[in-house]
């Protein structure tokens, strides 16, 4: 009897692959399965990759591999080949007390001067930070919002929940930027494929995204940048000074240049729906208020209705030529701009008012679309990923693991210039 016939028994099956195979490999050629996910605690449809055992959370994007003995999907680092123990059997004992504390954790209210005290407040890890040149980004890493952290820490390659910095807004900043091998300074250093290790500061992780994704191959700096290309020793001068010019504009033309990229990609009846919906009433409305009216907020502006946009015409299942409803089209762009402290949703009532509410064909009022509370999906992650997919980015290599993250970081210093926030009133006393 040859090998291929001897496998295609069941029993032999189970001595080579586990006693779950037939399960895991139904379930693979079904292409989804609902399942815990380890990265989010969430119960999830998971969704596999290719023609492999590889599963991604279609929440948090968290990637799972099958346990060898039950077959649920686990973190790729809980699996191990030669002890059971870590496989979703002994998980699924404390997975209902995880995902409380992770709701908890998810939801608890931050009101402004919670914000302001956070951003004040003096620890070893703000101390670091400071010395590192990367005293910018971990301030705004700590505005961002608990879900926001969480799912940067997923994205880069673990999680928060269960950990000892969880709940700590200094502790899991500096975690996300100094984490050793998968921290946003270690995954530049791979990005730059040297093994010279000179330290990391923020205009050296912003420079070479800049290069990659923003200037062609037949283009210099000067050409695509207005924004000064400093030197390494020019750059960490000025990260460690409370005024950084030259940092803030290179932050700023990023986004800007992101936000063009994509619109480039869009089609020609793409590009025309979305000019008549900026002529509707509701969206009018909204570009009208006076907290999107400065120069700094423009650029996340642009791009958040873009990106919206787009989102909400692939909601049908369709390549992006689906309909779009200016007033669920107000409400996206608003929920991308939410996320720095309790009780902002008053900065956008004016707009938020004048929409009508959303009506089935049998004139049953509906609830427009939202994240499930305390879920993961309330981290707004879906327009950097949508990003990512239009730009052609691989998200395995360092730029498509960073793009998120650095996204979400300068989004959170344009959501802060709507209220009037600028971060470098926090850093007086860091640099005396």
């Amino acid at each position: 009897m040859s090998w291929a016939a001897c496998c295609s028994n069941k029993q032999m099956q189970d001595m080579f692959f586990g006693e779950s195979s037939g399960a895991m490999f139904r379930d693979a050629a079904k292409g989804r399965r609902e399942a815990a996910c380890q990265w989010c605690y969430e119960t999830v449809q998971m969704l596999v990759v290719g023609k492999s055992l590889m599963w991604i959370c279609d929440n948090c994007k968290g990637v799972c591999e099958a346990c060898e003995k039950c077959g649920q999907p686990v973190r790729q680092g809980l699996v191990r080949k030669d002890n059971y123990k870590t496989c979703s059997l002994c998980f699924f004992k404390n997975f209902k007390k995880m995902e409380k504390v992770k709701v908890e954790y998810i939801t608890a209210g931050r009101p402004m001067m919670a914000l302001t005290k956070e951003l004040e407040r003096v620890s070893d890890f703000r101390e670091q930070a400071a010395k590192a040149g990367l005293l910018r980004p971990f301030l705004l890493l700590v505005a961002l919002p608990p879900v926001s952290r969480l799912q940067m820490a997923i994205t880069l390659g673990w999680t928060f929940i269960g950990g000892s910095e969880m709940g700590d807004a200094h502790s899991e900043a500096w975690e996300l930027l100094s984490r050793r091998s998968i921290g946003l300074r270690d995954r530049m250093v791979r990005m730059r494929d040297t093994l010279l290790r000179r330290e990391t500061n923020w205009h050296s992780i912003l420079l070479p995204l800049c290069e990659d994704l923003c200037v062609p191959a037949y283009m210099n700096w000067s050409e695509e940048f207005t924004s000064e290309k400093m030197s390494y020793a020019d750059a960490l001068k000025e990260c460690h000074k409370q005024s950084a010019p030259n940092i803030s504009s290179l932050e700023t033309e990023f986004v800007d240049k992101i936000g063009k990229h994509q619109r480039a990609r869009m089609s020609s009846l793409q590009a025309c729906s979305l000019a008549e919906l900026k002529n509707s009433d509701s969206l009018r409305k909204l570009l009208a208020l006076p907290a999107l009216q400065g120069q700094g907020v423009q650029g996340l502006l642009s791009y958040c209705i873009d990106s919206s946009f787009l989102q909400l015409a692939r909601r049908d299942g369709s390549d992006g030529t689906g309909a779009v409803d200016a007033d669920d089209l107000v409400h996206e762009v608003v929920s991308l701009l939410s996320g720095v402290y309790q009780g902002e949703a008053a900065l956008f009532e004016e707009a938020i008012m004048h929409t009508a509410p959303k009506v089935c064909r049998d004139g049953v009022v509906m609830e427009r679309d939202e994240a499930p509370h305390g879920s993961i999906l309330n981290a707004n992650i879906g327009g950097f990923w949508l990003t990512i997919d239009l730009l052609d980015i691989d998200t395995t290599t360092p730029a498509g693991k960073l793009l998120p993250c650095v996204l979400q970081i300068l989004f959170q210093k344009g959501r802060l210039a709507l209220h009037g926030i600028k971060i470098e009133d926090f850093m007086k006393g860091d640099f005396d």
